[in-house]
């Protein structure tokens, strides 16, 4: 504990202050304001003679130990009879203290980062319990605001408006005028244009350029000249890639292309030369430093696969403001935190790039995440370019673990979800999800199921009709279906392309059953691969209903403390894989185990009356491999995963590297694989997609396969983590609350017609636009206090949008401020910021000092709501400042503490004492 000394001389000192003080108000009383004196029944917790009274290092052993750092107000203070509001101000008061109490030991130079680290996870539960406290408390006589007192509120979130315009990568390095060298060869593409309804399509081949230099100026030239003699509007033009510096200049030598478009023409590239491509995408790092990984490879027929791109997928980044270490006085720098996100699958889009999902820990391009965790859904064109991503809007918790997209383009997501989620049934535990994105990631519905307990969906695949086909586990029964024993059982539903249920089944038995693939088979029907008791089975299913016994089913034995990843199916068969022992020997293998826990298997399957086992290949190393997902497309197989060796003679890169291969799709021979490394030395392939048109010369030239997308959408719920039907109230000067619903195709000007609405001429909301985009701005008129209030546990559209509960005061001019009055009750602000840290000294040192100057704030709060309201007039009323009549009770009782308190110190020994905060 940190004592700060204290001349006894001076705290008698101020023991006679304090009487003195208390002697004069005490005359400015007048009889009738005895009468109406609130008279405290107990000192404050932070006073001299409080039975609350604890030293921080006290409190820090005891919320240590039992992790309880804000008591419920009636069971803290159950002796007590006092008003509410007393008792919710004393509860709040000895939270921030014991808060505090870790912060103290957290800034001492001497504390190590290992303990400061174990602090930090304590303060961050407590102050989980804070915001919970906080978001409870129900005071009647004051305004208690967790931030600062503003003038006027803006938006975290802010919605970039979109420009036609789209900026390739950079595609040359050096002199602007010099040839570009990956643009010499056979260089033919096709650019369509769709306008008014009408699609064109000009063909480009920069042969016809003849002996002119290829460099970008002049290949813009002959684009433009064709798109121009076609009628189009839009235009390329040279660009210097990179950020400007101080003055606006992009330095360096790197160029690309900037395509100049207009919003009524539509632009697609193709090349009639193209060949598939392959992603793999996962994580890079471990904990805070997870970030999504997205690898994508080219040349696949060449044995010798080329990296296209490999891009991070990051959450934002947490940003504090720190001092510079060696510099001047006052001197700071931005500090950033990596935030932990996860790619867990990944698709191939219709229209050429990917789809992946996962979750994201924080905040994600801009989207602030109203829980813990939120499921993540991201589209990346061919080029890498992250075109758009959406979170779901989870109260606490949602991850994304598979997706599949339909013939239309449209892309399905499932996982699971904890808590909240709009307007769906919280049922019990981690329930199923499923949701349907439009291309552009419009959400078209949701549906949530599952049992009082654990369930998640693992697998989804889309029949052609659209029928959505989810799988996963479940630990106990729903819908019709009891559950049949284990942990969890298998399941399978069938949801129509407008989000209705078809039908239910159950798979398995009454051992432990997890649905851990599916496929649409050539038939239509659907192919199931779980794991039961750790042995593989595989099933197949009429899709016509859910009560006939499957087609077939075939169990492939145990998977030696294996795993099942993926399942792909084409004309010649069912291609199933994942990772196991060498005891996982459903036929002889044609590559042998390699000898360690666990390697990547493929195994080949004929459909039919019976199923036939083709072959089965081991893909390893002598250390622990696996593969999580499979594809196949003319006659080869790719899988991806993860290995802790070095796959067919590759070294490893890292601690834990992501690897990709390819097989022949006959005789399952080895073809070739290829190994990346991650954050830190660790990455992990979650998923494969493979898209037969995103290899071709439109690399070369920075442009995506497919529509180019120049912005995203300006809807609200499509951009932020806000549902259709969120809200928040708001109320003027303390006046009745008025509720704030968004709809689901509100943007942030639409929502600023519906704050105004209530407001009427006590402030007003507009759009404010800024360098990242259009954010809402709330402004209270003068003389007029608007305080906001958050939404429903699940509901708050304030938390979606980057906003936290306070209060806008516009006071006016300080040159009439006695023509100037207010109905409310006294408002005291907390200035807490809205994120706090222990992990490091600096950190430590700047949450110390807000939790202290919140405790005090609090104190002050509690002395204007114990003071007499009598005195409150008598001091700012007529009778301020005359003096007579009788001394109230309270007043005669803290003149006696003090002269108490006075006298224990002049009695004890001289010298120092110590202060308790």
């Amino acid at each position: 504990m940190s004592v700060i000394g204290l001349n006894a001389g001076l705290l008698t000192g101020w023991y006679n202050s304090r009487i003195s003080a208390s002697l004069a108000s005490s005359s400015a009383l007048s009889s009738g304001a005895s009468a109406r004196s609130q008279e405290p029944k107990a000192p404050a917790p932070w006073e001299i003679g409080s039975p609350n009274l604890m030293t921080l290092e006290e409190m820090s052993r005891k919320v240590l130990a039992n992790g309880i750092f804000f008591n419920d107000p009636d069971r803290e203070f159950s002796g007590l009879d006092a008003p509410s509001d007393h008792k919710q101000l004393f509860s709040l008061h000895q939270g921030l203290k014991r808060l505090a109490s870790l912060a103290e030991e957290a800034m001492d130079k001497s504390t190590a980062d290992t303990r400061r680290s174990f602090l930090d996870k304590s303060f961050q539960s407590g102050l989980a319990q804070f915001d919970g406290f906080f978001d409870d408390l129900d005071l009647e006589e004051l305004t208690l605001l967790k931030g600062e007192e503003l003038t006027k509120i803006e938006s975290e979130v802010a919605i970039a408006r979109g420009t036609s315009q789209y900026k390739t990568d950079t595609i040359h390095k050096g002199d602007f005028d010099a040839e570009v060298a990956s643009l010499t060869g056979d260089v033919q593409f096709s650019v369509s244009v769709k306008k008014s309804g009408v699609t064109q399509t000009i063909d480009i081949n920069l042969a016809d350029m003849g002996a002119t230099t290829r460099n970008l100026d002049n290949i813009s030239d002959h684009i433009n000249t064709q798109l121009e003699a076609a009628g189009v509007i839009s235009r390329f033009e040279r660009t210097k890639i990179g950020e400007e510096n101080d003055v606006g200049v992009v330095p360096g030598d790197n160029y690309g292309f900037l395509i100049q478009g207009v919003s009524t023409e539509t632009i697609s590239f193709s090349a009639s030369a193209a060949e598939p491509a392959l992603y793999f995408a996962g994580v890079s790092g471990i904990n805070d430093s997870a970030g999504g990984q997205v690898v994508k490879l080219t040349d696949l027929a060449s044995g010798d696969p080329q990296t296209g791109y490999t891009t991070r997928f990051s959450a934002d980044p947490n940003e504090t403001e720190v001092a510079v270490v060696g510099g001047e006085e006052g001197e700071t720098r931005i500090k950033q935190e990596d935030n932990p996100l996860e790619i867990h699958a990944t698709t191939a889009s219709t229209d050429g790039g990917i789809f992946v999902v996962g979750h994201t820990a924080a905040s994600t391009d801009g989207q602030v995440l109203k829980g813990e965790q939120d499921l993540v859904l991201a589209k990346y064109d061919s080029t890498g370019n992250r075109v758009w991503s959406r979170v779901l809007g989870a109260a606490e918790t949602a991850e994304g673990l598979s997706i599949a997209t339909d013939s239309d383009g449209n892309v399905v997501v499932a996982g699971k979800v904890e808590g909240g989620l709009g307007d769906s049934t919280d049922i019990g535990g981690s329930d199923n999800v499923v949701v349907k994105f439009s291309a552009s990631g419009v959400e078209q519905w949701t549906q949530r199921f599952g049992s009082t307990k654990d369930d998640q969906a693992g697998t989804v695949a889309i029949g052609d009709d659209g029928t959505v086909y989810v799988a996963g586990k479940s630990a106990g029964a729903f819908g019709d279906d009891a559950h049949e024993g284990g942990n969890t059982d298998g399941y399978v539903r069938a949801i129509d392309a407008s989000g209705s249920t078809l039908w239910t089944r159950r798979v398995g038995s009454t051992g432990d059953e997890n649905v851990a693939a599916i496929a649409i088979a050539e038939d239509g029907n659907l192919v199931v691969a779980s794991e039961e008791d750790g042995r593989a089975v595989l099933r197949k299913f009429d899709v016509s209903d859910d009560t006939s016994a499957a087609i077939w089913e075939q169990d492939f034995g145990s998977l030696d403390d294996g795993r099942i990843g993926g399942l792909a199916i084409d004309a010649s068969g069912i291609y199933v894989t994942g990772a196991a022992g060498d005891g996982f020997a459903p036929t002889s293998p044609v590559s042998a185990h390699a000898g360690g826990i666990r390697d990547a298997f493929v195994m080949k399957l004929s459909d039919g009356a019976t199923p036939t086992t083709d072959f089965l290949t081991f893909v390893g190393s002598d250390k622990d491999d696996g593969a999580a997902g499979i594809q196949v497309n003319n006659g080869k197989l790719y899988i991806a995963g993860k290995t802790l060796g070095g796959i067919n003679g590759d070294a490893l890169i890292g601690e834990r590297d992501a690897f990709a291969a390819q097989l022949d799709a006959t005789t399952g021979a080895l073809d070739w694989s290829t190994q990346v490394s991650g954050r830190g030395g660790l990455a992990d392939a979650k998923g494969i997609a493979l898209s037969t048109t995103d290899d071709s010369v439109l690399d070369a030239l920075g442009l995506p396969t497919g529509t180019l997308t120049y912005s995203d959408s300006r809807v609200v719920t499509d951009r932020s983590s806000a549902r259709d039907g969120d809200y928040f109230y708001l109320s003027v000067d303390g006046g009745r609350r008025k509720k704030i619903s968004i709809d689901a195709d509100d943007t942030m000007r639409s929502l600023t017609f519906k704050i105004n609405a209530k407001l009427v001429l006590d402030g007003s909301a507009d759009v404010r636009r800024s360098s990242e985009g259009d954010m809402l701005r709330i402004k209270a008129a003068e003389g007029s206090t608007i305080e906001l209030f958050a939404g429903g546990a699940g509901r708050d559209l304030l938390k979606s949008l980057g906003i936290a509960p306070g209060a806008i005061v516009n006071n006016g001019s300080l040159l009439d401020k006695d023509d100037k009055t207010t109905d409310g009750p006294p408002l005291f602000a907390l200035d807490l910021p809205q994120t706090m840290s222990l992990k490091e000294l600096d950190s430590a040192e700047t949450a110390m000092e807000a939790l202290q100057d919140a405790l005090s704030k609090i104190q002050r709060a509690y002395r204007d709501l114990t003071l007499d309201p009598a005195l409150k007039e008598l001091l700012k009323g007529p009778q301020a400042g005359k003096k007579g009549g009788t001394v109230p009770a309270y007043y005669n009782s803290q003149l006696a503490n003090y002269q108490a308190g006075l006298a224990r110190l002049n009695s004890g020994p001289s010298g120092q004492a110590g202060l308790f905060l």
